[in-house]
């Protein structure tokens, strides 16, 4: 009986980070292995992140990966995103988790959210003939804005080792 690969139905724990691009008006988040492979991300109203930390993103629909694909792993800390509240984010999370919080600089993040989405939706052959830079997803990418900044925590975090 081999409890360590999954069999019979019980999985080992992995980590996780919980990566949150934090608005005004909404907030993208995205949990990301320790390999820096998106699990589940998607994107609430700034105004319900009570709801999202009393269920850590259950309840909350999700717009890349589900939930199970987080229910065997624990967040190790989480990444947050310097810009547009995050100060007041980053005081509430501090008050409502016992997380580590690493703040991480969001420059360019959207623009490498843009690359994220056609890295996990192929384009079109349409599409390809337009350059990369002109191709606009047809969805807003707060989510993997968020998987970005978790990509750049687990950088800094693989520099110090």
């Amino acid at each position: 009986m081999d409890v360590a690969n999954g069999s019979m139905g019980i999985y080992p724990e992995k980590d996780m980070i919980l990566a949150l691009d934090p608005g005004r008006d909404k907030t993208g988040f995205a949990f990301v292995d320790m390999q820096g492979n998106l699990l589940a991300s998607g994107i609430f109203e700034s105004s319900q992140r009570d709801k999202f930390f009393e269920n850590l993103g259950g309840g909350i629909s999700f717009l890349e990966g589900n939930a199970e694909r987080i229910a065997h792993s624990r967040v190790k800390f989480i990444a947050l995103g310097n810009g547009t509240g995050s100060k007041e984010f980053h005081d509430y999370v501090k008050r409502v988790t016992d997380y580590e919080i690493k703040v991480v600089n969001e420059k360019n993040t959207t623009l490498e959210a843009r690359e994220l989405y056609w890295r996990l939706h192929e384009p079109s052959f349409l599409m390809r003939l337009i350059p990369k830079n002109l191709r606009v997803p047809d969805r807003i990418l707060d989510d993997l804005a968020a998987w970005a900044i978790g990509l750049r925590a687990l950088k800094v975090l693989r520099e110090k080792i």
